[in-house]
């Protein structure tokens, strides 16, 4: 299940959490977040925390110069 995206970094990437709906809670349970380009195409990987996903745009964006 896709949770919340979250904008990052200076060209318009999105975090995107991913997990599974706890039914005692009713709330996500992320197991991991996975990033998008700023058109909107998925770019490969999976990151276990939210530092590791906005750390991979950073050093993308340092990258594209």
């Amino acid at each position: 299940m896709i949770g919340n995206g979250i904008a990052w970094g200076e060209r318009g990437h999105t975090i995107i959490e991913e997990g599974e709906l706890d039914r005692a809670t009713l709330q996500l349970r992320v197991d991991h977040y996975l990033v998008a380009a700023p058109d909107g195409r998925p770019l490969p990987g999976r990151f276990t925390t939210l530092q590791a996903a906005k750390m991979f745009i950073e050093t993308r964006e340092q990258g594209a110069g």
